[in-house]
């Protein structure tokens, strides 16, 4: 058996879904990706769908869950979500069976004998977004992809993981000097919208002074961001607040389309 592994499968504007294993036993953070693609990026970490005990949901934006229709055709995999998103999955495709719908009220947990699933409320404009720490017996991993802002229960529910895939979503330059119409803009860097390098930066310099070791930079815009950009800002903030990045921390950005490197205890 296995430790702990974690990995996002794909992250972006486009598609998000990230991979935890804990002692054989898988789970998805949402699903962005339709089967094909995700059955192909979970062998790649020897892994599969028929390992998924469960596809945990942030919220019911289409790059979080547009994957659900093709995958849940041929696994029956328990969706877990607040009651809010599960309506909104429902309504966005009426013909997954509802047996597969269970509800995690946001602040609550799931268990079974390899891991316990926590959820925290993120602040986003979409019906009721959540971010999730899997507690493991190898240490804790935290996913927040979606935030405008970093706000106290963000803090103390990532506090003490070891590994984190964590939003870094635009450059505030980009955005404010870019083609976007101006209430996206708006939207955006507001706080229901996204966060900026700088914002995300800031959050990991209190996250890693509180133990994480490996940080996944998420959820970056097309548009108003590059992964160059990305981790060369957050390291500099890191670095400014007395944290060496590839001793204190590893600091990588999840790839758009491709597989991330995998995190193993």
């Amino acid at each position: 058996m296995s430790g702990l592994k974690l990995c996002t499968l794909v992250s972006g504007s486009s598609a998000n879904c990230t991979y935890v294993e804990s002692e054989g036993c898988g789970l998805l953070i949402d699903a962005g990706a339709g089967i094909r693609r995700t059955e192909a990026l979970l062998q790649s970490v020897d892994s599969s769908l028929s390992k998924v005990r469960g596809i945990f949901i942030t919220h019911e934006h289409s790059d979080h869950i547009s994957g659900l229709k093709t995958i849940l055709k041929k696994h029956r995999i328990p969706i877990l979500a607040n009651e809010k998103t599960l309506y909104e999955i429902s309504l966005a495709y009426p013909e997954i069976s509802p047996d597969l719908f269970c509800t995690l009220p946001t602040g609550g947990d799931a268990k079974n004998d390899f891991f316990s699933v926590s959820s925290f409320p993120c602040m986003h404009d979409s019906a009721e977004c959540a971010g999730y720490v899997i507690d493991t017996p190898h240490g804790k991993v935290g996913i927040a992809t979606d935030l405008g802002q970093v706000t106290d229960e963000v803090r103390t529910a990532l506090s003490g993981c070891k590994a984190l895939v964590f939003e870094a979503n635009h450059d505030a330059d980009m955005l404010r000097n870019g083609p976007y119409p101006f209430p996206l803009k708006q939207r955006i860097a507001g706080p229901c919208g996204h966060l900026s390098n700088q914002q995300s930066g800031d959050a990991l310099t209190e996250l890693v002074r509180e133990g994480a070791e490996r940080v996944f930079l998420a959820h970056l815009s097309r548009e108003n961001n590059t992964e160059s950009l990305c981790l060369c800002t957050v390291e500099n903030i890191l670095r400014r607040n007395g944290i060496a990045c590839g001793k204190d921390v590893s600091v990588s950005v999840a790839p758009r389309n491709e597989r991330s490197e995998v995190f193993e205890i």
